[in-house]
């Protein structure tokens, strides 16, 4: 059986990041890897912002709970099942995205860890460089045979370093690379993933 490894913001949820943004009117935090691909850089700017608007984890973590997967992201990923362990691989964070992962069905996720302190998040701690790509080499270190999905620049990583696709990339990120074979709906992708 293969694995899929898909990421979660912008395939099959929004970007928690831009969600909070809107919710507490932060126009930093509506920044993603799309508009700052060094996730470093990207960090230092949220961080700032949460600091500057004093938002404790506490009114953070009430109002995760109301994000939802996008509409028919749970059951493509139920209508694969049975052909692809599932596997999210996320440049989120534990903290922030349970709630919806639990919403997918719970399907396992490797991503990062807040440092939470006095009620605050502090900082972050990154499970490793190049993470997305080093999960997949895991698996094949294992023998698996991968299929990767994302929408944005950090998933390129992961697809390429075994097979995979775009799907609601936009168009400057299909344009970067257009060997990389993209989609805008998930029924065109189901189809392909289970003729492959």
């Amino acid at each position: 059986m293969k694995i899929l490894c898909s990421d979660l913001e912008g395939t099959l949820a929004p970007e928690i990041w831009q969600e909070i943004g809107k919710e507490f009117k932060v126009p930093e935090l509506d920044l993603t890897t799309r508009d700052i691909a060094d996730f470093d850089k990207l960090m230092s700017t949220r961080m700032l912002a949460l600091e500057k608007n004093k938002i404790s984890f506490e009114t953070l973590s009430e109002f995760l709970e109301s994000i939802e997967p996008f509409d028919g992201a749970k059951d493509f990923l139920n209508s694969i099942n049975s052909h692809y362990q599932i596997i999210i691989v996320s440049d989120t964070f534990y903290e922030l995205c349970m709630p919806v992962v639990k919403k997918l069905g719970n399907f396992p996720i490797f991503c990062h860890h807040l440092k939470i302190n006095n009620g605050f998040i502090v900082g972050y701690e990154k499970r490793q460089e190049a993470p997305k790509k080093n999960v997949v080499k895991g698996f094949q270190s294992m023998d698996f045979e991968c299929f990767c999905i994302g929408d944005s620049y950090n998933d390129i990583q992961m697809i390429d370093q075994s097979s995979g696709a775009f799907i609601f990339a936009p168009q400057e990120i299909r344009d970067s690379r257009t060997d990389i074979i993209n989609f805008d709906n998930y029924n065109d992708l189901r189809s392909h993933l289970l003729n492959e």
